[in-house]
This record gives structure tokens, sequence and C-alpha cells, in this order.
């Protein structure tokens, strides 16, 4: 079916387009291509971009797919923090998947193969500053998840225990985002450790916290936390609380 539209496509582009001399080169190959380059919906729909919430996670990530019976195709990008997989669904079923995975809670973000989508991505993980994300414990902890790039926008999404559910866009005061890449420079992220932990205390949330290339997880705030680490964060909670998005 692809290849019968891009047929009819590519005839119709040729009845209307201006007559060219018999000598032009021009294959069936090379318009085929250009065709692809401005059209992405007609890349096949029953592919599923998704972006792991924990890109430590793969295996996890994994299981859920082949558990409930799709294809596991590849990771089509590969980073320390951050892991964007392709799978496949029926056709029939896309929406149903979408939604499904969606609330899954293993994936940060999901949509349908097309051209525009991983290159999307891509850029935005380039710009991206830093990200913070919450996950539940068996009280009220908040969770959200938070994204700031480097001219100073934020896209926040509270999910429970706050006081502003759902997704909410704004951007950093020019002093704001001075003074958040002082914080972040005065602090070495290479040579934190990529998890503060103790394992055998069971209800505490999760912080991730992602900036220049690195994932760290905070899940017992203790003295082993760099300060450097600490004064980021509650700046970053500082101005959720102005904004009284979270409480």
């Amino acid at each position: 079916m692809k290849y019968l539209l891009l047929s009819i496509f590519a005839l119709t582009f040729a009845c209307a387009a201006p007559k060219k001399d018999k000598k032009s080169n021009t294959t069936e190959k090379e318009t085929i291509v250009e065709v692809e380059d401005k059209t992405p919906e007609m890349v096949i729909n029953n592919e599923l971009i998704l972006v792991l919430n924990n890109p430590k996670k793969v295996e996890d990530a994994k299981a859920l797919i082949t558990n409930s019976g799709l294809n596991w195709d590849k990771l089509i990008f590969d980073q320390k923090d951050l892991k964007i997989a392709l799978i496949t669904v029926p056709k029939d079923k896309v929406d149903f998947w979408t939604k499904r995975l969606k609330e899954s809670g293993t994936f940060k973000s999901v949509e349908k193969n097309q051209i525009v989508t991983i290159n999307n991505i891509k850029e935005e993980y380039e710009n991206r500053l830093i990200s913070m994300r919450k996950t539940p414990c068996f009280g009220d902890c908040p969770v959200y998840t938070l994204d700031i790039d480097k001219e100073g926008n934020v896209i926040y999404n509270g999910i429970q225990y706050v006081l502003e559910k759902g997704k909410r866009e704004f951007k950093l005061t020019e002093e704001q985002l001075t003074k958040l890449n002082k914080l972040l420079s005065q602090g070495d992220f290479e040579s934190f450790k990529e998890v503060y932990d103790n394992p055998r205390i069971t209800d505490l949330a999760s912080t991730f916290i992602n900036h220049n290339g690195k994932q760290i997880k905070i899940r017992l705030w203790n003295d082993s936390i760099p300060d450097e680490l600490i004064n980021v964060h509650e700046y970053i909670e500082g101005i959720l609380l102005d904004k009284k998005l979270i409480e």
C-alpha cells in the first residue's frame, strides 16, 4: 500500500510538473526519495518510537513489549542517558497501544514513527540543559517530570500529589537561567555517583537528574550526596514552589 501511494503521488507530480528536456536523467528512485523526505505521513504508521523513562532499564522495557505480544525491533538511539526504541504493533491497534504504553510509566513518550519524530527527539536532547523526574513512593510523594532547555524553556508534567496536574510550559527569567547555569557549573557531574541509595530501605521515592550526558538516581538523601547536586535540586524545586506547581 505504501508503494502504491507513492506511485500515485509520483504520477500526479509528473503530470503536473513542467515538461523537461528529453536529456534529463531523473530516475524513479530519486523521485521516491524526494516524496519520502517531504511527506513524513507516508512512513509506515504501525511502528512506534519509544523514549525510555529510565535508560538503564532497557531489558525491563524490552520484556514489557515482548510479554505484551509486540515486536521489539531495535534501539535506534543509544546514549548513556537516552534510549529510543522502535517497535511494531498491529496496524489496527496503533492508537490502543500508544495509549497503553504511555500509561505504563515505562516510557517518557510514545509516538508514531515519522521522519520528523526521531529528528525532533534528537534536537530536544541536544538542546536539553537538565531534566528531572520524581517517582512514586508508598505515601503522598510528589510525582512529576521536568525538562529545561538551554534557552530556559521549561516543560513540567504533574502526575500525582502535586498542586498542578498535567503539562505546563513556562520560561525561566534571565536571572534564573544564569543562576541555574552557575550552579550546574559548580559541580562535576561526571564525578558524581550514578546512584545514591540504600536498597534495604523500601519506602522511598526516586529522583532522576539528567545533565551533560549523565543520569543520576537519588533515592536516599544523606550526607553522601555532593552539596553541588543538592543545591541544583533545591533551586529547581524552589522555582516549582514559587509557580505553585508543587507543595
